[in-house]
């Protein structure tokens, strides 16, 4: 028996029975701060009923309570007024994924799954065909490594590992953990990559260090590059001549792996950036050297688990405006999810809650900030109390998991959603009545894999999609924001949190903003909004940035919601909300705290 971290985290680690984590590569026998508290979180926090206005009632109960209020809203054919929030707080294909079929059946409104990857995996895919870069077995291969935008030493460890005793340069716009622990960093302005990433392949074909072999269209990128001469250059991103030329030399000699980070798809002309810096190693003649995220080439048709092959929602949102739109919503369903922690806007949301104008429903293990506050909470089982299939990011690894914990509390997301059909009357849709396990038997045929072989093997390994003979060149980056914020928000994660999971372990922080100039409370301002937060002096944080860890994102009291200052603004891909925002004024005030 094995069971994998279900965790929204590159490394998925794989565990014995007893929790131990698995000594095979690239998991190599450790873990993180994370995957070591898991069994002493499993009991912490827990919702232990279902609970409507705070009253503990039956499930049954529960179940028939939601199921009239989704009646009413269809009895008007307005369907469109209920939005479902799911996202990656487990990444089980059956707790994820296949839920969403009851939402998709009726039409509701879905969420276009931005919040975190998606403008990169769009911004690389209109090159390569999809987003899948170097596997960990490619990765160890390599001579050097360039860390763009990623705290790959807290957030991406086992990848980290594998980079040890090689030459590592991080671009990041702070001095970060990784930062520290690289042979160089190189700071750039937050919003530039795009132009750092213009002038290392301009300083490429320049000095003649490149080859056409993989490029469908060199001529094309060539004349986009000569557009900025190297002094704009410079002096939008804020580096010197020779660090610029020192990169180029690095990438040139050593033709490392670039692992591109998340990070970079929240930031303004973050989705060109990404666009560009995944053609540098094709410029170079290696094909796919650089890492972002595996997932679209496993060959995992997630449609297909969704239903969107039979039912479409009736409108789709983005992440991004939710917050902002969030009149427009009278019925919120949450699982897998804790949008008052994640969404731009969320203040917006607790106030429609608050005011009677959004009724909410959460299935959830944890009494997160959106559960304490729901109309309607419903217990689900943690991770390690059921069977599911996990994929992840990084490796290849397909792991099937089988419960090392007895059910405590809830059911299943499966088991609800079966539950709630059947009251609306749907069961016996093909989408409801497909077998679970049938229906990712399916989503599973590109990959070669079964169920049945899941089931007996436990840990199987599945190919990546191929990488194409030609990279296409064009659409190159069009209309690039030159005018870039003079001060800006960022955002990356702390070692003991994965985004709001863990506080029942390790606790609430204040919300701390690190800065170059101000200590002590104050506020942060935006066009979007203000926060209070205490501000801490810190010399790896340059001037015009302020650095906030992402489980800071509510303060202690739960009240203090830092994605308040978060716009509704959104890459140009695939429409990631813009989080590393910018900041409007920042002022100290004479408070004791937030």
């Amino acid at each position: 028996m094995v069971i994998a971290c279900t965790r929204d985290c590159y490394d998925t680690c794989i565990f014995s029975e007893s929790y131990k984590p698995l000594n095979i590569f690239p998991i190599n026998g450790f873990t993180c701060s994370r995957g070591m508290a898991d069994i002493r979180r499993n009991d912490k926090n827990r919702i232990t009923s279902p609970m409507i206005d705070g009253k503990e009632v039956s499930l049954e109960e529960a179940v028939k309570y939601v199921a009239k209020k989704v009646s009413e809203i269809l009895k008007r054919d307005q369907v469109e007024r209920i939005v479902h929030v799911d996202y990656d707080g487990n990444q089980g294909l059956l707790t994820w994924y296949y839920p969403a079929r009851l939402w998709n059946l009726i039409g509701a409104t879905t969420t276009d799954y931005s919040i975190c990857s998606a403008e990169g995996h769009a911004a690389i895919a209109v090159h390569y065909g999809n987003s899948a870069g170097a596997t960990p077995e490619e990765m160890v291969k390599f001579k050097g490594y360039v860390i763009w935008g990623s705290e790959a030493s807290i957030s991406f460890i086992h990848g980290w590992r594998l980079m040890k005793d090689k030459p590592k340069v991080v671009i990041d716009v702070r001095v970060s953990e990784t930062a520290k622990r690289s042979e160089k960093y190189i700071i750039v302005r937050s919003g530039s990559d795009v132009f750092l990433a213009i002038g290392i392949i301009k300083g490429l074909i320049d000095s003649g260090n490149y080859t056409t072999s993989l490029l469908d269209d060199f001529e094309s990128l060539k004349a986009f590059v000569d557009k900025y001469d190297y002094q704009k250059i410079l002096s939008l991103t804020g580096v010197s001549r020779s660090d610029l030329d020192f990169l180029t030399d690095f990438y040139a000699k050593v033709k490392p792996l670039t692992v591109i980070g998340f990070a970079l798809g929240r930031t303004v002309n973050g989705g060109e950036a990404i666009s560009l810096i995944s053609l540098i190693p094709a410029l170079l003649g290696v094909n796919r050297g650089f890492f972002y995220s595996n997932s679209m080439g496993l060959g995992i048709d997630f449609s297909y688990l969704r239903g969107l092959h039979a039912s479409k929602p009736r409108k789709v949102v983005g992440m991004a405006e939710l917050g902002y739109e969030i009149d427009d919503y009278e019925f919120m369903f949450v699982w897998n999810s804790n949008p008052l922690h994640s969404l731009p806007g969320a203040n917006r949301i607790l106030e429609a809650i608050n005011d009677g104008r959004l009724f909410v429903v959460v299935h959830d293990p944890f009494f997160s900030e959106t559960a304490k506050v729901a109309n309607v909470v419903i217990p689900a089982n943690t991770f390690l109390e059921k069977e599911d299939v996990v994929y992840s990011y990084w490796h290849q690894y397909l792991i099937y998991n089988e419960p090392i914990i007895s059910p405590r509390y809830g059911i299943t997301e499966i088991k609800l959603m079966q539950l709630l059909a059947k009251e609306l009357g749907l069961s016996g849709h093909p989408l409801i009545a497909e077998d679970p396990w049938d229906a990712l038997n399916y989503a599973l045929r590109n990959t070669g894999i079964t169920v049945d072989k899941l089931k007996k093997e436990k840990v199987v390994k599945v190919n990546l999609v191929p990488p194409p003979q030609k990279v296409k060149v064009n659409p190159l980056p069009s209309g690039l924001n030159e005018k870039l914020n003079e001060m800006t928000i960022a955002f990356a994660s702390h070692p003991n949190y994965t985004n709001s999971q863990f506080k029942e372990v390790y606790g609430y922080r204040e919300p701390i903003a690190y800065n170059s100039e101000l200590e002590g409370y104050g506020k942060i301002i935006t066009d979007s909004g203000e926060i209070k937060v205490k501000f801490v002096r810190s010399k790896d944080v340059p001037k015009g940035v302020i650095f906030m860890y992402k489980n800071f994102l509510i303060g202690e009291s739960g009240k203090t919601l830092v994605n308040a200052i978060i716009g509704k603004e959104k890459g140009k891909y695939g429409g990631t909300p813009l989080l590393n925002a910018g900041v409007k004024k920042v002022s100290l005030i004479q408070e004791e705290s937030p």
